[in-house]
């Protein structure tokens, strides 16, 4: 079930959120004094013990989820960190914090590795209560809409929502393109910008997450966007061998995968970032805690208490 699912909508509301409207003073204050994505910017680097994660992948492979990924269980995480600590899904928009109304998130697929493949963007929408399985089958569900036979967007006959929108607003003269994008810019920040556009957007989502390692790269910093309502972006880099000499003087053998992540720091305190990124860190190192719907599922509480009569 999404978030805030059944409420209605009251003027202040977004299509894709709510108004946080129990926001401390000094939150209130912060978006005025952080007006853009740059000012907000806060940069997070942690290296996850992942030797458990691997020989966990393996099994599944062979039993109950044929083709798992390091990449699944990572978006699985930050999943099920969500359903627990729903600040992290909240985003800021003309000096207001939102609450989001779903959880989507993003990544790049290449249509062929190589330097000639072009790159598309899946968005796969998840539900607080997805279970590790639940998040590969709605991936899988979205990278077998990509057709890997051709390695051009443009002449793809099977263009997914997204590649085609691309296509359309790069087709736009040069002359226009700054005027559609100002105004694009304008509407989103009023909130009327259309639902049918933000859900086809990789700039309107909850996390954006790159795989550098796939390629042979380490993890870098990468920046969020000024356009639409993204607040955390994280990158996976490769993964690091380490013999470590053990209490005993036993030697043992470690794996570690660095993940580095830029978040927007007027959504919610420092607080609720370091307890959400230790459960991310906690589902990646621990995933068969994802095997099964979560106990509970944390509700973001985003109105002011009512005031008792006297």
């Amino acid at each position: 079930m999404q978030p805030f699912a059944g409420r209605k909508r009251r003027w202040g509301d977004r299509k894709d959120g709510f108004l946080v409207r129990n926001m401390d003073p000094m939150s209130k204050v912060v978006p005025y004094v952080m007006t853009t994505m740059s000012d907000s910017w806060v940069l997070f680097e942690d290296k996850i013990d992942i030797t458990h994660t691997q020989d966990f992948i393996r099994d599944m492979r062979a039993k109950e989820i044929p083709g798992l990924t390091l990449y699944q269980v990572i978006f699985a995480a930050v999943v099920r960190t969500i359903s627990q600590v729903p600040q992290i899904n909240r985003f800021e928009s003309n000096r207001r914090i939102y609450a989001r109304n779903h959880i989507k998130m993003a990544m790049v697929v290449k249509k062929g590795m190589n330097l000639a493949g072009e790159r598309t963007t899946i968005m796969p929408f998840f539900d607080p209560e997805d279970t590790l399985k639940d998040v590969v089958d709605k991936i899988n569900g979205e990278m077998n809409k990509i057709d890997r036979t051709v390695s051009s967007v443009e002449e793809d006959e099977n263009k997914t929502g997204f590649d085609a929108l691309e296509v359309a607003l790069s087709s736009i003269p040069n002359a226009l393109m700054k005027f559609v994008f100002w105004l694009l810019k304008k509407l989103d920040k009023m909130g009327v910008l259309p639902r049918s556009l933000t859900d086809l957007s990789p700039f309107h989502t909850t996390a954006f997450i790159t795989n550098m390692g796939s390629f042979g790269m380490d993890a870098v910093y990468h920046h969020i966007y000024e356009f639409g309502t993204l607040s955390i972006f994280g990158a996976i880099g490769n993964k690091e061998v380490a013999y470590e000499v053990q209490k005993d003087g036993s030697v043992r053998r470690r794996v570690y995968l660095h993940m580095k992540f830029v978040a927007d720091e007027r959504i919610t305190d420092g607080y609720s970032y370091g307890v959400a990124f230790k459960h991310i860190k906690t589902y990646i190192g621990k995933p068969e805690k994802l095997l099964t719907p979560p106990a509970q599922v944390v509700e973001d509480v985003i109105d002011r208490p009512k005031k008792k009569k006297k």
